[in-house]
């Protein structure tokens, strides 16, 4: 893709519905639609996820007590590492990532 530095001012430039427009008249459509009439059409589903998005805001990235937790087994010795259960699912979000399920 080559860069117009033509120094053209702003002004001469299509807006993308007037290049709709004249794209269409030069290939023999006509131009049924009203230049500059955009609309968006919000859907129930779209207004689930802008609520959800807002209830997760609010909640911690970090769950407090599960650290604490972790933690506290740690000091005391009980916590244990399960090497073959890590590798397993490493391996399966390898493959899910490359697409081999």
């Amino acid at each position: 893709m080559k860069i117009d530095n033509s120094g053209k001012p702003l002004g001469s430039v299509l807006s993308r519905s007037e290049a709709r427009t004249s794209t269409k008249a030069e290939s023999g459509e006509s131009a049924s639609a009203e230049p500059g009439r955009d609309s968006v059409e919000i859907n129930a589903f779209s207004a689930r996820l802008a609520s959800l998005e807002s209830n997760l805001a609010t909640q911690p990235v970090i769950d407090e007590s599960k650290v604490a937790e972790i933690r506290q087994a740690i000091a005391e010795g009980r916590f244990t590492v399960h090497a073959d259960a890590i590798a397993d699912k490493l391996m399966a979000s390898v493959k899910e990532l490359l697409g081999k399920n």
